[in-house]
């Protein structure tokens, strides 16, 4: 008996040891990819400045400026590194996929292609609502608060903080049906569960919306609506991938 526990402990220890050697080569292909994708997006950095000042272009009484040596070098990197994320969050999703599907059914290993797929759209699409949209509102709303006889002047690092900001947060809250539905199809939580969980959800997008968010009512909603609409079609998702799991008739019809 001392033996086999002996076994089944080394087995557990060797399983444990594999993981976290699957982990480790998984992270290093993601920060590999990150970093060769920003030292490439580098390279475009000023048309990307460009392109993510282009919401201020629209206002008047505004002024982007630097007040340290170092504050356009260091946007530069933030902006190829916000970048190689976009461009390279196919292949992000891709090796989380594989360091999760040795835990997974045989049928549920397809799901592959969808996963990456539309993991990358809802995100990507999530970053240009956030660029598109509730940027240029937001900004609006805020400089409108200030006094006519103040001067608008935003620090260059300051004023993309928040965008990058902004436009991770909508990129990650976008994710939010894909990530129901997995739950639906691989059976882990029932939709009945995730319905019962909506009058909690609106207070919970609320809230999200005002932390993720700068401090103006009109950013927050813009946050917070998307956020309690994607719930009710990652639910709509979910009931229609938990309905279509394989076995899930015959066990039903077994009790």
């Amino acid at each position: 008996m001392e033996h086999e526990n002996d076994t089944e402990h080394e087995e557990s220890r060797m399983s444990i040891i594999g993981h976290l050697g699957e982990l480790r080569h998984r992270l290093f292909i993601i920060i590999a990819t990150l970093v060769l994708g920003t030292l490439v997006a580098f390279s475009f950095a000023p048309q990307l400045f460009e392109l993510l000042a282009k919401p201020l272009e629209t206002l008047t009484r505004q002024q982007l400026m630097v007040i340290g040596p170092l504050e356009m070098f260091l946007t530069y990197v933030k902006l190829a590194l916000l970048a190689a994320l976009f461009v390279g969050f196919p292949v992000i999703l891709f090796q989380l996929w594989h360091f999760i599907a040795p835990g997974l059914y045989a049928h549920e290993k397809r799901w592959l292609i969808p996963f990456v797929v539309l993991g990358s759209i809802f995100f990507m699409g999530g970053g240009l609502f956030a660029y598109g949209v509730v940027i240029p509102l937001g900004f609006k709303y805020l400089v409108s608060m200030v006094p006519e006889y103040i001067d608008v002047q935003y620090s260059v690092a300051i004023y993309f903080a928040l965008i990058i900001r902004l436009i991770l947060a909508f990129g990650i809250v976008f994710e939010l049906p894909l990530f129901m539905w997995l739950l639906g199809a691989s059976g882990i939580i029932a939709p009945e569960t995730l319905s019962s969980f909506r009058k909690y959800w609106l207070i919970i997008a609320v809230v999200i919306g005002a932390m993720l968010t700068p401090p103006d009512p009109i950013t927050q909603m813009l946050m917070a609506i998307p956020l309690f609409l994607f719930f009710e079609i990652g639910l709509i998702g979910a009931r229609i991938l938990y309905k279509a799991k394989p076995g899930k008739k015959s066990v039903e019809e077994g009790l």
